[in-house]
This record gives C-alpha cells, sequence and structure tokens, in this order.
C-alpha cells in the first residue's frame, strides 16, 4: 500500500508539473499565491514592524499565508518557543483558553473546543475537532502524539471547519504546521532538557539549502520521562524522525516532498481509583487516595480485592498487568505549489499508517488493542483573481482503513471485538472573495461532502453472574486476561457450556450459583450520508490596523456505529456557528486588542457512553442526542510597552449548555428481577420509568456541556535584562486559571474538576550572539494535578480518573546557528 500511495503522490507531481505553462513568470508573482509554500510565508511573515513593536504572526487557517491580524477568523496561534516541551496534544490546554485537551487512558487524547468535542477514543468514534499534521489530515487521535518538534506553528480554530477543513471538524480544527525547508541557508537547530522523574527531551533539526533550487530539511526527537504515579505508570517513551526535501526548478514551480516516523512506548496514563459504589447502602465512598497512588500500588489493590461486586458476588480484585504502549505512526506526504498564469494550483497528497499496540488499566477496564489505521488522501485546489474577485475551487478524496481487535476484561466481564472499518469520503469545495473595496470584503464558501462507511464486525462476550439466594459467589473466579478465544477462556478457569444450556456451568464444584452468560453483537452495516456545509463572512477595515468581521459557518461529523444491541447505528451531527470579531494593534504596534463572539447551535450531537444492552451486559454506545447551544466571548491582548517587555492576557467566558438532551437507557431493576424502577440509574440527570419498555428516561436537558468551564484565563509575562558583554536575561512567567467543569458523561459524584490556576515559570541566559541559550524552569509550580477525565465503571461501581502531570522541574540547553 505504501507503494501504491507514493505512486500517487508521484503522479499528482507529475501531474501539475506537466500543466505548467511555457513562458517564464514574474519572479515576485509566487508571493502573493494563495498557497502555502517555504517562500510565501518566508515573504509574508517578514515583518515591517520595528523591533520595538510586536512581531507580525503568519496564519494558514484559510489555506492562503496572511498575517494572522487580517485573517477573518477566530484561530490561536502557538508559537515554537511555546510549544517547547510539549509532546502531547493534552499539554496544549494551559497554552489556549478554548481548548480542553486530557488524556482518556494510555496516550489518546479527548479534543474539546468550546464545549464541542468527543467523550470516548474508541477505533470507531471519530473526533469531533480535526488534527491537520503539513496539511494532511489525521482520522485517528492516537496519531497526534510525537510530532510537537520543529515546527514552524501551531494553529487552534475555533468553531465549525466545514467547508476548507471539512472532515469532521464540528468543534475546530488543530494545525500542526512543521518548518520548512528553506533555499540559500544552512542552517542547524538543537535542544536537550533534563528535569525530574528521570525526563529528557532531546531535539535536533538540520537544513540544507543547496543553492536556490535544492532544500533538505532533516529533524529528529527523542523523549522519556519516569511513571508520575507512584506503581511507575504514566511513564512515557518515544523518538521521531522527519525528513523533506524542496525542490523549486522555477519561480513557478516549488515541489516538496515529506517523510515521518514516530515511535511511542511507555506505560501511558493509567487510571488512579477515587471511589466506589457500596452495594450494601447504594452510597459512593471515596477512596481518600492521591492522584499519584496508580492502580497497580499496594493500597489500590488492597481496596480492589475487597470491594465487593454484587452481580458476580465476589470481590473485585487487582486489575491485570502490565500496562504498556508501543505504537508507530509514519506516513508520507507532498505538497506540490504552481504558478500556472492564470491562477495558483496547489496539490497536497498523503498516506499514513498507524500500528496501535496498547495494554490500558483505565477507567475501571482493562483494554488491549490490536489494530492497523492506514489512510490515504489527496487535495487539488485551484486558485486566482478576476477583477476585484478571488476564487478557489477544490476536491478531496480521503480512504482510511480500520483493521481491530479490542480486547475488554474487567475480571468477570470480558468482551472480544473484532471489527474492520473502511471509510471514503469526496469533497467539492469553494470560496469566493469580493473586494468591494480596499477595507471592504465579502467572501462565500461552499463544501458538498459524499462519505460511504462499511463496518463488519463482532463482539462476543460473557459476563459472571452470581444466583446464590444470598448474593455472594466466593467460588466464582476471575477470566483470564489474555485469551480473545471465549470458550477457551472459560475452559481455563474449569467453566464449560451443558449441551442446549445457554450458559456456562462450573464443573469443578458442580454448582449452579455461578455462571458466565455468553452472547455475541454482531454490527454490519453500511452508512452513506452526503452534506452541504457553507461559510459567509463579511469584512471591514476601519484602519489600516483594525479589523472587523461577522460570520456564519456551519460543520459537520459523519456517523457510523458501534457494537451495541440497542443502538448499533448513529447518526451524523452538525453545527452552525455565528461569530463577531474585532482585531486591532493600536499605539505604533505596541498594543494588540482582538475581541470575539460566538453563538454555536450544536445538533444531533454524538455521545459515546456505558450503558446496560439488552443481553444485561455492559456496553458502550454512541448516540445522537438533541440540541445544545454554546456561546460566549473572548478577549485577548498582547502589550510591548518597553523595547523588552512582553505582556498577554486572554480571557473567555463559556455558556455551554444541552438544550435538549433525553436518552434512554436500560432499568437495571428488571436484570436484577425486581419492580421497575427499584434500582436508580448509573445518570445522576433525572429520570422516569418508561412503562412496559424495561427502560428508564434520561433527561441532562438545561445542563452544562460536558468540559465546558465558565471562565478560562491565560495571563503571560516575559522581560528581556540587556547585560555586559552581550549577555541578556530572559525572565518568563506563565499563568493558567479556569472555572470548575464537569468531566464525568454520568454526572456522579466526582465528576467535577474543581476551579484551579497552573502556572509555569523559566529562566534563561543567552550567551553573546544569542544562539547558545541555558534555560531553568518549573512547569507547575503548584504541583496540581488536574483531573482530565473521570469514569464511571457500571459492573463494578468503581469510578476512576486520569490525571495530568504534577511539578517538573528542569534544565535545558539550546543552540541555534
Amino acid at each position: 500500500m505504501a507503494a501504491t500511495m507514493l505512486k500517487t503522490l508521484l503522479a499528482g507531481t507529475a501531474l501539475t508539473t506537466a500543466q505548467l505553462p511555457a513562458h517564464a513568470a514574474d519572479p515576485g508573482s509566487m508571493e502573493q499565491s494563495t498557497v502555502e509554500s517555504a517562500d510565501t510565508t518566508a515573504a509574508v511573515a517578514a515583518p515591517a514592524d520595528t523591533p520595538e513593536g510586536i512581531a507580525e504572526i503568519v496564519v494558514s487557517a484559510q489555506r492562503r499565508v496572511e498575517n494572522s491580524q487580517r485573517a477573518a477568523i477566530a484561530v490561536s496561534v502557538l508559537s515554537p518557543k511555546q510549544l517547547t516541551g510539549v509532546t502531547l496534544p493534552q499539554q496544549l490546554t494551559t497554552l489556549a483558553p478554548a481548548v480542553q485537551f486530557s488524556a482518556a487512558g494510555g496516550i489518546a487524547p479527548l479534543l474539546y473546543v468550546r464545549g464541542v468535542g468527543t467523550f470516548a477514543v474508541t477505533p470507531y468514534s471519530d473526533p469531533a475537532v480535526a488534527v491537520n499534521y503539513d496539511g494532511i489530515y489525521l482520522a485517528r487521535p492516537t496519531a497526534t502524539v510525537g510530532m510537537f518538534y520543529d515546527l514552524e506553528r501551531v494553529e487552534v480554530l475555533k468553531g465549525p471547519q466545514g467547508t476548507l477543513y471539512g472532515r469532521n471538524a464540528t468543534g475546530g480544527a488543530l494545525n500542526i504546521l512543521p518548518a520548512l525547508p528553506k533555499l540559500n541557508e544552512r542552517a542547524m537547530a538543537a535542544s536537550v532538557s533534563a528535569g525530574n522523574y528521570g525526563a529528557v527531551n532531546a531535539q535536533a533539526a538540520l537544513n540544507l539549502g543547496i543553492g536556490d533550487k535544492v532544500a533538505l530539511r532533516l529533524a529528529g526527537s527523542t523523549f522519556r520521562h519516569d511513571g508520575y504515579n507512584s506503581d511507575g505508570t504514566n511513564s512515557e517513551r518515544g523518538s521521531g524522525a522527519r525528513a523533506q526535501i524542496l525542490i523549486k526548478p522555477s519561480p513557478d514551480l516549488s515541489i516538496r516532498v515529506a517523510g515521518d516516523y514516530v515511535d511511542l512506548g511507555g506505560t501511558g496514563g493509567t487510571g488512579t481509583l477515587i471511589a466506589r459504589d457500596d452495594p450494601r447502602t447504594g452510597r459512593t465512598v471515596p477512596f481518600g487516595l492521591g492522584p499519584d497512588v496508580g492502580l497497580y500500588d499496594p493500597r489500590s489493590i488492597a481496596f480492589l480485592n475487597a470491594a465487593f461486586v454484587a452481580a458476580s458476588g465476589n470481590v473485585y480484585g487487582a486489575f491485570p498487568g502490565p500496562p504498556k504502549v508501543d505504537n508507530k505512526n509514519y506516513g508520507l506526504n507532498n505538497q506540490v505549489d504552481a504558478n500556472l498564469g492564470f491562477a495558483d494550483l496547489s496539490f497536497v497528497g498523503g498516506w499514513r499508517r498507524g500500528d496501535i499496540n496498547n495494554t490500558i488499566a483505565s477507567s475501571g477496564y482493562f483494554i488491549r488493542q490490536r489494530e492497523t489505521d492506514e489512510q490515504q488522501s489527496a487535495e487539488l485546489r485551484l486558485s486566482g483573481h478576476v477583477g476585484q474577485i478571488d476564487w478557489l475551487l477544490g476536491g478531496y478524496y480521503f480512504r482510511d482503513t480500520i483493521d481491530s481487535g479490542y480486547y475488554v476484561n474487567n475480571n468477570y466481564l470480558e468482551a472480544n471485538q473484532v471489527f474492520r472499518q473502511v471509510t471514503n469520503s469526496r469533497a467539492l469545495f469553494g470560496r469566493l472573495t469580493w473586494n468591494l473595496s480596499d477595507r471592504l470584503r465579502i467572501s462565500g464558501a461552499a463544501r458538498r461532502t459524499w462519505d460511504r462507511r462499511r463496518f463488519d464486525g463482532t463482539q462476543s462476550q460473557v459476563l459472571g453472574v452470581c444466583q446464590a439466594a444470598s448474593r455472594v459467589c466466593p467460588e466464582i473466579r476471575r477470566l483470564p486476561s489474555d485469551s480473545t478465544n471465549i470458550p477457551a477462556a472459560l475452559a481455563s478457569i474449569g467453566y464449560v457450556q451443558p449441551p442446549g444450556s445457554p450458559v456456562y456451568v462450573d464443573v469443578q464444584t458442580g454448582s449452579r450459583t455461578s455462571f458466565y452468560v455468553p452472547s455475541q453483537i454482531p454490527v454490519n452495516g453500511t452508512t452513506s450520508p452526503s452534506k452541504s456545509t457553507f461559510r459567509a463572512v463579511i469584512e471591514f477595515e476601519p484602519r489600516s490596523a483594525s479589523l472587523l468581521y461577522a460570520s456564519v459557518e456551519t460543520g459537520y461529523r459523519v456517523g457510523g456505529f458501534s457494537f451495541s444491541s440497542i443502538k448499533p447505528a448513529f447518526a451524523p451531527e452538525t453545527i452552525t456557528a455565528y461569530t463577531v470579531g474585532s482585531k486591532n494593534r493600536f499605539l505604533d504596534n505596541r498594543l494588540q486588542v482582538n475581541l470575539e463572539g460566538f453563538i454555536w447551535r450544536y445538533k444531533n450531537q454524538q455521545v459515546s457512553h456505558q450503558t446496560l444492552g439488552a443481553t444485561g451486559s455492559v456496553e458502550f454506545v454512541t448516540e445522537n442526542i438533541g440540541e445544545s447551544l454554546n456561546r460566549g466571548g473572548e478577549i485577548e491582548i498582547m502589550a510591548k510597552p518597553l523595547r523588552n517587555t512582553v505582556l498577554n492576557a486572554t480571557v473567555q467566558y463559556l455558556d455551554a449548555r444541552n438544550k435538549t438532551f433525553v436518552f434512554d437507557e436500560p432499568d437495571p431493576s428488571i436484570r436484577a428481577g425486581l419492580p421497575a424502577g427499584t434500582v436508580p440509574s448509573i445518570n445522576n440527570c433525572p429520570r422516569s420509568v418508561v412503562p412496559g419498555t424495561g427502560y428508564y428516561r434520561i433527561d441532562c436537558s438545561g445542563q452544562r456541556a460536558l468540559r465546558s468551564p465558565e471562565w478560562t484565563v491565560n495571563l503571560g509575562v516575559q522581560q528581556t535584562i540587556d547585560l555586559p558583554r552581550d549577555y541578556a536575561l530572559v525572565l518568563s512567567g506563565n499563568t493558567h486559571f479556569q472555572s470548575s467543569s464537569v468531566v464525568m458523561f454520568e454526572r456522579r459524584a466526582f465528576s467535577t474538576l474543581d476551579a484551579y490556576w497552573f502556572s509555569d515559570v523559566s529562566i534563561s541566559l543567552q550567551f553573546p550572539k544569542r544562539n547558545l541559550t541555558v534555560t531553568g524552569f518549573v512547569n507547575n509550580i503548584g504541583n496540581k494535578r488536574i483531573l482530565g477525565a473521570s469514569y464511571y465503571n457500571t459492573f463494578s461501581g468503581l469510578t476512576t480518573g486520569n490525571y495530568g502531570p504534577p511539578r517538573t522541574i528542569g534544565v535545558r540547553l539550546t543552540v541555534d546557528f
């Protein structure tokens, strides 16, 4: 497949080259191109202001390179300096107020922007925030880890990107843009840091400009830290490499081919015990363990060995182990930019593959994932100018294949999922901008997407059930954690299935007080939705350094399938976003003030959560639920009052609520043989019994949306002190505040992340000529381990959580020449 994709990339390159006009173009024509190449970035990025002013920031969020202050779009830009030390997307939460990224177990991140996201990282659920690396959409969240080195910038696009970034971008998009090869330049940069928890992070990049026609850029990274938890879990190991070659045979043609590879290891982010439901009293009892006490710590094991599970009639017992991450992600991509005389043409093609081998103890389950992900994509854009009209036309093709074996063990519950999912997507899109004057512009964009998704798989599962009158079955044995063959797994612990019987019986004791109930959930289906999305915007510049804009944009996320006996399919979700904004520079470019207000209307929201299935076992279902209304505002201020002083502040207010949030879940009372409504729902929203159905109706309407703090504040200061003999001292501090937010779908006890402050400081000594810097840093000064996600386990009654890093301290050496 790699060879096939390489041929596709080369064919696209050849096709684009063949369409070049025979005449030579104006050497400066590429500087006004709407596509991003090494040359256009350099041209637009060159600041026209003085060193005393705020530097210009370049973005390509609208598929054209432009000053961020002239882009009529809600976007936050993170520079390479801000990204120093970042290896995981969840570390961006304290850098960009609009995002709430966190770990969900292992290394897979949960991605939320302003209350829109996906509270699951199962292989068959698509994230609601699109991640694009070097212009290539990444279908799987696990593919986003380990790419944060040698970067040009990271762009956080807030709100639906339904036209130019159309794949599953209802919440927004995260654009990871590597540093590009530069012609006529030979340079090298390297950094290495060391700190507590055995942390080491080393990066290097080499740019070889071979004249004015060819450039090569090589970069690599290696990083590691020991476990943040008491049992050695929550550790990280990784390394990556990237190679790019830029060929510019003429001023009208730019060809770039790139490849990258990331190898990830460690234990990943295992969970921590928070509380459990006492089956005798129904009360939720906290364990009283700290966020650093891992699931394999003797203190956790002691609690697990004493935690009684009503369904199985025995204690829960320790988690199998050990957890580990062994993932490899790699890919090839190319970009061809050409000036055709009448228009600019850009082709971007990519192939990527992920080999996933995870063993995770998190969310109250032991999960083993063996998966191969492979995707191919190609995008062709043509743009130009006719009179006062700027235009862009494009086409997009995407194919994603997932072959997965997903195994879940809960000691007395085992589910083995084997499936193949194939997604094909095609889209046509376009944009017109009418320049009514030098200061007034109107733009309209539209996209038509055709998706086809095929899902074929089976979930086999067994559930240990105690039938004794006392509801105590100490003879029931735990399922082995290393088998994917359910009959063989049961036979290995002494259970057989008598002829004609629907259950497995314990042959060692002959007792029928405990047995395993087998079931299967086959899911085979195809969905072929199509959707039109659009964007309309009006822009006005009342002065040369100010921009006012208003826009409306829609987004769409494809539906799919999940292993559920009650709701195996779910429909696409849509969102409409209304935005007004103002971007301004004042006081000779020393003060920047940007304002934004937004209203998002969210329909058919895809929500993934645990429930009881028709078989009486626990299922993880994705369904569409009602409407949400997310609204708020953001103000961003940056000031440079003195030549060596930079201040910044960003404040966001968010009111995100579920207007209509009603769904049904099986009544556990029926399974227990009790009258309907006797056993409470696991969800803490108001409930009512639906007569004659065996279901509860859960109504979470009016509740605050998940992962949507009302207030988020970022503050920062950087002070440079010039010293004798051309030395310099740089003092830097940043702090992040956010109010409380809900991080558990079921909204039970311990589902809220309390308000918190998170602060980092650093001090750097820059040596003469400023190409050598030594930095000391402290991250998370207050040693606050942030609760990224909280999970309730229906079967065991356990509440677990995934926490962020503790305080980290280190020293970094950086050289650039």
